[in-house]
C-alpha cells in the first residue's frame, strides 16, 4: 500500500513539476519585462487551492490537464474569463511591444527544454540504474518454416529501415510498421548482414497494439551494453569501455546477457572475438575468458535495456534530440493522409501520460526521469505549434503586429483563443475517455448487456504519444 502511495505521489509530482516549469518560464520573463501577471495556475477548472500574493492569484486547478498564466497584455480576455478569474482594470495597462510578447511566449517551451536537458544529465550520470536505447534492430533467429524466412529474413539480420524510414530500435520499427500497415499487414524492410549485404524485403507484420512480436517466427536480439568493467579483468585488458554495445561474440548474434554469459563460460582460455558499437563506430576486440572468483567470465557488468523512445541514455543532447525526433515523426504522421488514422489512434491525453508515469516509476526512478524528460520536450514542441491558445498562436499574433505595425483586434484574439481553448479541452476530455477504455466498455455492454464488464487495462507495447499542451 505504501509503495502505491509513493508511486502516485511521485507521479503527480513529476507531472506537476513539468507544468510548473513551463508556466514559471512565462511568468518570470513576463515580470522581468514589465508585463502584468494576474493569475498563475497549475491545472485547469475550479480552484482546489488559491492564494493572492502581491497582486497575483496563485492556484491549483481541479483538472490536471495543463496550466496557465493570465497575462492581460498578451491575451486580453482569454483564459482568465474561461476560468472565472477576476479581471483587473485593463484600461490603464501600458502597451507592450510585440517582441516582448514573443519573448514571453517562447520562455515557457524554452524552460521545458532546459529542464529536459537537466533531466537528461541525471539519466546520463546514473548508469547503475540506467536505461538504454537498443542501438539497432537485430534479429536473433528466424524459424525455417516461417513466412519471414521464405521472404528472405535471416538470423543475424539488422533491420535498418521500415517503409523507407531509418529505425534504431524495435519500438521505432513497430511504430513505422503500424503507421503504414494497410489491409495486407505488410511492411517493406531494409535489412543487412555481413554475408548477404543490404537488401529490401517485404514482410508480414503483426499489429503492435495487440501483439508483442512484430514478425512471426522470429526472436529479437538485445545487444548488451557494458555498464562497468572489473579492475585488471580480461575485458579491461582487451580495451572494452563502459557504454560499449556488444552485438556479436565469435560470429554469434547476441540475443541477451544470459546467452552472452553462457558462451563466455563455455570457452575458458579461448580467444573470443567481440563485435561492438562504440558510439556509432563499429569495432572488433579479442578477449580471453578466465576464472574470476570461481566463475569463468571476462569481468563486465551489463545495463538493462528497454525499447521505448524515452529510454535513450546517450549524452543530454542526444537524448533530447531523440525525443524531439520522435515527436516530429508523430506530427508528420498526423498530417500524412496514409498515416493519420493510425497516428490519431496512438495519441494519448493526460490519463495516458499519468499511466505511463505510474509504470515508469514502478520500473525505476531513472526510467521515470527519462519519461519526464520526454514529456517536457513534447510539451515544448506542441506548445510552439501555430494554434491560438498555445504559445505558437501568440507568437503568430505578435509577429503580425511587429511586421505590419497593426495589432490583431482584441476581439479577434479573444474569440480565437476561447474557441481553440474549448476545442483543446474537449480533445483532452475525449482522449482521457478513450485512455480509460470508455469506448471498449460501451462496446462490450452493447454486445453482452447481461455480462459483468471489467475495465480494460490497455496495452503498453505501443504507448500513446503524450500530447498535453500546457496552456
Amino acid at each position: 500500500m505504501l509503495t502505491i502511495i509513493y508511486i502516485i505521489i511521485m507521479m503527480l509530482l513529476l507531472f506537476g513539476v513539468t507544468i510548473f516549469v513551463h508556466e514559471w518560464g512565462h511568468f518570470i520573463v513576463a515580470r522581468k519585462l514589465g508585463l502584468v501577471a494576474e493569475t498563475f495556475s497549475i491545472g485547469m477548472g475550479p480552484a482546489l487551492w488559491k492564494k493572492e500574493i502581491n497582486g497575483v492569484v496563485y492556484k491549483i486547478g481541479a483538472f490536471p490537464i495543463g496550466g496557465y498564466v493570465s497575462l492581460p497584455q498578451l491575451d486580453p480576455e482569454g483564459m482568465e474569463k474561461m476560468q472565472g478569474d477576476n479581471e483587473s482594470d485593463r484600461a490603464e495597462l501600458p502597451e507592450v511591444s510585440p517582441w516582448k510578447k514573443i519573448a514571453v511566449s517562447v520562455a515557457g517551451p524554452l524552460c521545458n527544454v532546459i529542464f529536459a536537458l537537466f533531466l537528461a544529465g541525471i539519466v546520463y550520470l546514473l548508469p547503475a540504474k540506467g536505461i538504454i536505447d537498443e542501438n539497432g534492430v537485430f534479429v536473433a533467429d528466424v524459424a525455417a518454416d516461417s513466412a519471414a524466412y521464405a521472404s528472405g529474413l535471416r538470423g543475424g539480420d539488422q533491420i535498418k529501415a521500415v517503409n523507407g524510414t531509418p529505425v534504431k530500435s524495435w519500438y521505432e520499427a513497430k511504430v513505422e510498421s503500424m503507421l503504414k500497415m494497410g489491409e495486407e499487414q505488410t511492411a517493406e524492410m531494409t535489412v543487412f548482414n555481413a554475408t548477404d549485404g543490404e537488401r529490401t524485403i517485404v514482410l508480414k507484420v503483426n499489429d503492435p497494439k495487440t501483439q508483442e512480436l512484430l514478425i512471426d517466427g522470429t526472436s529479437t536480439a538485445v545487444p548488451c551494453e557494458v555498464l562497468d568493467i572489473a579492475e585488471d579483468s580480461p575485458a579491461g585488458r582487451a580495451g572494452l569501455l563502459p557504454r560499449d554495445v556488444i552485438y556479436a561474440i565469435d560470429g554469434i548474434m547476441v540475443t541477451g546477457t544470459e546467452q552472452f554469459t553462457k558462451i563466455v563460460q563455455s570457452h575458458p582460455g579461448d580467444s573470443l572475438t567481440l563485435r561492438l558499437l562504440r558510439g556509432n563506430e563499429p569495432k572488433e576486440l579479442n578477449v580471453v575468458p578466465e576464472d574470476i572468483d570461481g566463475t569463468i567470465r571476462i569481468g563486465i557488468g551489463f545495463r538493462s535495456a528497454f525499447s521505448l523512445p524515452w529510454t535513450m541514455s546517450g549524452n543530454p543532447i542526444e537524448q533530447v534530440t531523440s525525443d524531439a525526433t520522435s515527436i516530429f515523426r508523430f506530427l508528420k504522421a498526423l498530417t500524412t493522409p496514409s498515416e493519420a488514422k493510425q497516428a490519431a489512434e496512438g495519441a494519448g491525453g493526460p490519463v495516458a501520460i499519468l499511466k505511463m508515469l505510474y509504470q515508469a516509476i514502478y520500473l525505476g526512478m531513472v526510467i521515470a526521469i527519462g519519461l519526464t524528460r520526454f514529456i517536457n520536450i513534447n510539451l515544448a514542441v506542441l506548445n510552439l505549434l501555430p494554434i491560438p491558445v498555445l504559445d505558437g498562436g501568440h507568437i503568430c499574433f505578435s509577429l503580425w503586429e511587429g511586421i505590419t505595425r497593426r495589432k490583431v483586434p482584441a476581439k479577434v484574439v479573444t474569440s480565437l483563443v476561447n474557441i481553440f481553448a474549448i476545442l483543446l479541452i474537449g480533445l483532452m476530455i475525449l482522449l482521457s475517455w478513450r485512455d480509460i477504455g470508455g469506448p471498449k466498455l460501451i462496446s462490450r455492454f452493447k454486445k453482452a448487456p447481461q455480462e459483468q464488464v471489467q475495465p480494460d487495462a490497455g496495452n503498453a507495447e505501443i504507448e500513446a504519444t503524450p500530447s498535453v499542451p500546457a496552456e
